[in-house]
C-alpha cells in the first residue's frame, strides 16, 4: 500500500505544481514538459506496482526483467519511487524560483523577423540528402537482407553506421527546419516574432517534404526526432501567433499521436514490406494501443538497478565525458565512455554493437556521479537552464535592441526547442546536455539565422538587426 502512497502523493504535488506554473506563466509548455518528466519517471511505476501486487496492469515490460532483471516491491523500489519524484519537484520549485512571470515583452510597432521560407525548404533538403548519403549503404544491405532500417542503422549487421551521431543531427536539422516553417507558414504576415510569405506553392513545398521526411524516419524508426519536431514546431506556432486556430492545433495533435504511433509499430518491419499496403494497415490498427508501448519502463527502472546492485559513485566521472565528447568518437574510438557504460557493467548488462540498448535516467546519472546531492544538483540545473530559456524568450525584444539576428532567434526558440529536448535529455545521464545544447537549442537558432539572410550570411551575421529589418521580401 505505500508504494501507491508514494505514486499518487507525488502525482498530486507534481500535478499541482505543473498547474502553478502554467497559472503564473500561461505557457502550456511548462505541464507538457512536467508531463513528459512524469512519463519516463513515474507514470511505469503504476503498472509495475499493481503487477507485483498481483494484478495485470497489460503493460509490455516483464520482457525487461528477462533481459536485465526482476523488480521487486523492496525498500529499494520504495526508494526509487521517492528519488524520482523529489527530481521532478526540484525541477518545478526552482522553475517557480526562477521563471519570470511579466510575460513577453513584445514591441508590437517593430517588424517581426521575414524568414524565407524558399531557404527553409532548402536547407530542410540539403539536410535530409546528407543524412540519407551517410545511411545509404545500410539501407541497401537491410533491404537486400530483409531486414529493418532501424536494426541496421542501430548496429544489426555488427558495427555502428559511421558518422552515426552525424545522420542524427542532419535529421533534426531537416525536421525542425520543417518544423519551423510549416508554424511560420500557418501564421503568414500575421506572426508576432516570424514572419514570411504564406503562399500556396509554399505551402505545396512543405507537404512534400514533410512526407517525404516522414517515409525517411519511418524506413529509420526515428520516431523520436520525429515527435522533437512536432513539439517544437507547435510550440512556436502558439507562441508565434496571435489568434490561436485551436482546430488546426488538434489536428496536428491527432497527425503527431498518428506518426509516432505508426513509425513506433514500423519499425521493425523488414524495409520491404513497408512498399505492401498491409503491414501499414497493421500499424494503424495498433496506434490506440500505443499507450502499451514499454517507453515508459526503460529509463524507470535505471535508478532501481542501481540502487538495488550498489553501483559505486564516479565522483565526476560524467563530466570528464562530457568534455571529451567534443571529439567525434570516430577519431577516438576509446575516448572515455559515458555513465550508461558505468550503470551497465554494474548491473550486469551487456553492452556492444547488436545487444539490446536500454536508458539510464537523467537523474540516476547525476546519483552515479555525486549520490543523492548530485540527483538535487542535477534537477536545479535542469530547471534553472529551462527557466532561463523561458526568461530568454520573454526578452526578446531586448535581444533584438541589442542587436544580433542570432540572439533574437535563440530567444524565441530556446524554450520550444529546450521542452522538444525534454524525452532524449531524460533518458541520458549529464552528457545528454551535449546534445540539448547542438540539438535542442543551436540548431533551431542557426535554421532561423541562416533563413533570415537573402544574402550576404557571413558578413551580416551579427549585423544589428534594426539595419536589416527591411521591408518584406518576395519569395
Amino acid at each position: 500500500m505505500e508504494f501507491y502512497l508514494v505514486l499518487a502523493a507525488s502525482t498530486a504535488g507534481i500535478a499541482g505544481l505543473a498547474a502553478l506554473l502554467y497559472a503564473r506563466t500561461g505557457s502550456l509548455s511548462f505541464p507538457l514538459g512536467i508531463a513528459f518528466l512524469y512519463f519516463w519517471s513515474l507514470h511505469g511505476g503504476w503498472s509495475i506496482v499493481a503487477d507485483g501486487l498481483g494484478a495485470d496492469s497489460q503493460q509490455q515490460h516483464h520482457y525487461l526483467y528477462r533481459k536485465v532483471f526482476p523488480v521487486e516491491l523492496n525498500g529499494e523500489y520504495l526508494c526509487t519511487l521517492l528519488l524520482y519524484a523529489l527530481f521532478v519537484l526540484v525541477i518545478e520549485l526552482t522553475l517557480l524560483a526562477v521563471v519570470r512571470t511579466d510575460g513577453p515583452q513584445a514591441d508590437h510597432s517593430a517588424p517581426a523577423l521575414w524568414v524565407s521560407h524558399t531557404a527553409l525548404l532548402v536547407i530542410a533538403a540539403l539536410a535530409a540528402g546528407a543524412s540519407f548519403l551517410i545511411v545509404k549503404d545500410q539501407l541497401a544491405t537491410a533491404v537486400l537482407l530483409g531486414k529493418s532500417g532501424y536494426s541496421v542503422t542501430r548496429g544489426g549487421l555488427g558495427e555502428m553506421v559511421p558518422l552515426f551521431t552525424l545522420h542524427q543531427v542532419l535529421n533534426r536539422v531537416a525536421l525542425f527546419s520543417l518544423a519551423i516553417g510549416i508554424a511560420v507558414w500557418f501564421t503568414g504576415r500575421q506572426g508576432r516574432w516570424l514572419t514570411g510569405n504564406a503562399t500556396w506553392l509554399i505551402g505545396g513545398g512543405y507537404s512534400v517534404l514533410l512526407g517525404g521526411m516522414f517515409l525517411y524516419v519511418t524506413a529509420l524508426g526515428n520516431k523520436n526526432e520525429l515527435f522533437s519536431a512536432l513539439i517544437l514546431g507547435g510550440f512556436f506556432y502558439l507562441a508565434n501567433t496571435r489568434r490561436v486556430k485551436w482546430g488546426l492545433v488538434g489536428a496536428g495533435a491527432g497527425m503527431m499521436f498518428m506518426g509516432i504511433g505508426l513509425v513506433d509499430f514500423l519499425r521493425a518491419f523488414p524495409l520491404m514490406d513497408l512498399w505492401e499496403g498491409g503491414a501499414w494497415w497493421d500499424a494503424v490498427q495498433w496506434v490506440p494501443e500505443i499507450h502499451a508501448s514499454n517507453e515508459a519502463f526503460g529509463a524507470h527502472l535505471s535508478l532501481y538497478g542501481a540502487l538495488y546492485f550498489h553501483s559505486p559513485l564516479t565522483y565526476g566521472s560524467s563530466l570528464t565525458s562530457l568534455l571529451f565528447s567534443v571529439v567525434p568518437r570516430i577519431l577516438w574510438p576509446e575516448r572515455p565512455g559515458d555513465i550508461y557504460s558505468h550503470y551497465a557493467s554494474s548491473v550486469g548488462i551487456v553492452e556492444g554493437v547488436g545487444e539490446q540498448g536500454f536508458s539510464i535516467h537523467h537523474a540516476t546519472g547525476w546519483y552515479l556521479n555525486f549520490g543523492l546531492p548530485g540527483l538535487l544538483l542535477g534537477a536545479v540545473l535542469w530547471g534553472w537552464i529551462w527557466g532561463r530559456c523561458f526568461n530568454a524568450y520573454l526578452c526578446a525584444e531586448a535581444a533584438r535592441a541589442r542587436g544580433g539576428r542570432w540572439r533574437y532567434a535563440f530567444a524565441v526558440m530556446a524554450p520550444w526547442g529546450f521542452v522538444a529536448y525534454i524525452p532524449p535529455l531524460i533518458r541520458a545521464g549529464l552528457e545528454g546536455y551535449k546534445g540539448l545544447v547542438i540539438e535542442g537549442l543551436l540548431v533551431p537558432m542557426l535554421v532561423v539565422t541562416i533563413a533570415s539572410f537573402r544574402s550576404g550570411l557571413l558578413a551580416r551575421l551579427f549585423a544589428p538587426l534594426s539595419t536589416a529589418a527591411a521591408p518584406a521580401p518576395t519569395e
